[in-house]
């Protein structure tokens, strides 16, 4: 069985941004909406938000790309972009199985 994976995107409305870009939020929710995804949006006091998604795939992932893309493409104009050009801080990475010894009790 293929592990899930684990993505954290980070994303800095600019100023005066954040109100258009939890807008622009309610499409992303529609590209999200699958059953095999759980996802969730927090808002950092930074005005930051941070996306949390757990995918069943890496083929998933490939899958919903273009998508992705697209709508990160459309809301460009309304993010900051770190000194590299980055417009988000991405983490991604495979679940692990933890063996039960080493869980906390």
């Amino acid at each position: 069985m293929e592990n899930a994976v684990w993505s954290v995107i980070k994303y800095k409305p600019k100023a005066g941004c954040a109100d258009e870009f939890k807008e622009a939020l309610e499409r992303l929710s529609e590209i999200m909406n699958k059953p095999d995804i759980t996802w969730s949006l927090i808002e950092l006091d930074t005005g930051e938000i941070v996306q949390i998604s757990r995918i069943p795939s890496i083929d998933a992932i490939v899958e919903g790309q273009m998508e992705g893309l697209d709508w990160l493409d459309s809301v460009d104009h309304l993010l900051e972009k770190d000194a590299d050009g980055s417009r988000t801080q991405a983490y991604s990475g495979l679940e692990i199985d933890v063996p039960h010894s080493f869980q906390a009790s």
